[in-house]
């Protein structure tokens, strides 16, 4: 699948696919956080040193998909200033993950609640791309625990039975 309207991804770069799934994503209902899901993908795609034809292409596609969506979204402290743009981040992937939790919490989880928690993980990894490591590290469990209860959501929907929830706090 295409995303971003990017080229298909090279198999060589294939673990930035959730980044760029996620920024296509949000790219009409949020910009900034397509912006910065985008802009995790190229860094990651970047330090993967991976130097094939196919690749340094995608990789360039990228670096000028993230020039455009940059220009889109304007002069914007979410952008320009780091401490904002990881505020701004934190705050976007913890809301995700507030939604994941209360429907998982509430015994209605969904393959969507599932889906929300790994959407909340991949979020939260994108705090990684700035230099303050604090709010990355201080999500670190959060971003564990989000995948983990999306892979037990869906185990227990793919068994046919309702998926049990976890009370708060646990």
């Amino acid at each position: 699948m295409s995303y971003l309207g990017l080229p298909p991804i090279p198999p060589d770069l294939k673990s930035i696919t959730p980044y760029l799934q996620r920024a296509h994503e949000t790219r009409t209902q949020d910009p900034i956080i397509s912006y910065w899901c985008a802009y995790y993908a190229a860094q990651a795609g970047i330090s993967l040193k991976a130097i094939s034809a196919p690749n340094r292409a995608f990789l360039g596609a990228l670096l000028t998909t993230l020039e455009n969506l940059r220009s889109a979204v304007g002069s914007s402290d979410a952008i320009t200033v780091e401490s904002a743009s990881s505020a701004y981040v934190e705050n976007f992937a913890t809301r995700v993950f507030a939604s994941a939790d209360n429907e998982d919490t509430r015994g209605v989880a969904t393959r969507t609640t599932a889906k929300k928690f790994l959407a909340a993980a991949t979020f939260l990894d994108v705090l990684n791309v700035f230099e303050d490591r604090g709010p990355w590290e201080a999500h670190e469990e959060k971003i564990r625990y989000a995948k983990w209860r999306a892979a037990d959501i869906s185990k227990a929907l793919r068994e046919g039975r309702q998926p049990t929830p976890v009370s708060a706090g646990g």
